[in-house]
């Protein structure tokens, strides 16, 4: 295993001064079912001084605000989401992601803010090849096998697609997060902080937070009315895989009309791929059984798979059409 530090603040703010002073070479540290992985495979990019955050209090919980929001802290456990029955009963779709991750021995462990910023799972990068993302000048998936864990939506440094399954059910939700930075507390959407394989620091990754910031809470609006919403997955296996493909569908109704809508994909890009053609095409229709096939017909055509991947394409038109009928049945 690589040699590591390990730091334990009391507060946010103790955390945010020992990740400033030792740079990129500090990480956060709090289930660690990602970190502790790419520290035993020696990856260069792990981090030397770990910031063990599950020693501060007051970043594990699940409440309802005055505004009726809810509020997460991001060292909950996935099993404490899963097992909410404030969450269940006003975010059902929410629950159906988090019960899909891996499997319950990791939902124990793992923390959602972990979640929504862990690594790729690019079999190169773990595998320790000396990829865009650890330490080299080469996308290996973009030239080998790329059947599973990589985009076919096309992409720029890194083909590796965004892992995560709770950014995706989120952002449905219009849901936020908070930062704490050196300059004090920034909010912003769950869109904003998985926008796909970007250069910060110096380092390629999947998100916006700063080698000094903290995601410290996950925000969801009070839930709208009238939405009825599905998180459909495809992978090899019922539990431990990531996704093949997946999608959040979210349909605000009234009259049998569809007034607003949110599509969003993962498993096939670099990010939690929105689909705002299908969205706009599906405001203002009757939901119907043969919506489903109208609207596969102008999903994804930005495709762009690589040698090995466009079933993972058919996959996602699949489940859009699958997630449409599931819903039109709940009339």
């Amino acid at each position: 295993m690589k040699q590591i530090s390990i730091y334990r603040p009391k507060t946010v703010e103790q955390a945010v001064q020992i990740l400033s002073s030792h740079g990129s070479e500090a990480g956060v540290y709090a289930g660690g079912t990602d970190l502790l992985i790419r520290l035993k495979n020696r990856l260069t990019q792990a981090p030397s001084y770990l910031v063990d955050i599950k020693t501060i209090d007051n970043l594990r919980y699940i409440k309802e605000d005055a505004q009726g929001r809810v509020r997460i802290g991001a060292a909950t456990k996935l099993a404490e989401m899963e097992n909410s029955e404030l969450l269940k009963n006003r975010y059902p779709m929410l629950l159906q992601a988090i019960n899909m991750i891996s499997s319950p021995e990791l939902r124990n462990a793992s923390t959602i803010g972990g979640d929504l910023l862990q690594e790729v799972w690019c079999q190169y990068l773990r595998g320790g090849y000396s990829c865009w993302r650890n330490g080299g000048y080469l996308c290996y998936g973009a030239i080998g096998d790329n059947s599973y864990y990589h985009s076919a939506m096309g992409g720029r440094l890194c083909y590796a697609v965004y892992p995560g399954d709770a950014a995706v059910a989120l952002i449905p939700y219009d849901a936020s997060v908070k930062l704490a930075t050196p300059a004090g507390i920034k909010e912003l959407s769950i869109e904003h902080l998985v926008p796909g394989d970007l250069m910060v620091d110096g380092r390629i990754q999947s998100h916006v937070v700063r080698y000094n910031e903290i995601l410290t809470e996950v925000i969801l609006p009070a839930p709208k009315p009238n939405v009825r919403a599905s998180f459909e997955k495809l992978r090899p296996r019922g539990v431990w895989d990531f996704a093949m493909a997946s999608l959040a569908l979210s349909l605000q109704i009234r009259d049998n009309t569809i007034e607003d809508s949110r599509v969003v994909f993962g498993g096939i890009a670099g990010k939690p791929l929105r689909e705002h053609a299908v969205e706009t095409f599906l405001t203002g229709k009757a939901l119907h059984a043969a919506l489903g096939d109208q609207a596969v017909a102008i999903a994804l055509t930005n495709a762009a798979p690589l040698k090995y991947n466009s079933t993972k394409i058919d996959m996602a038109k699949g489940l859009l059409a699958s997630g449409l009928a599931k819903l039109d049945a709940r009339n």
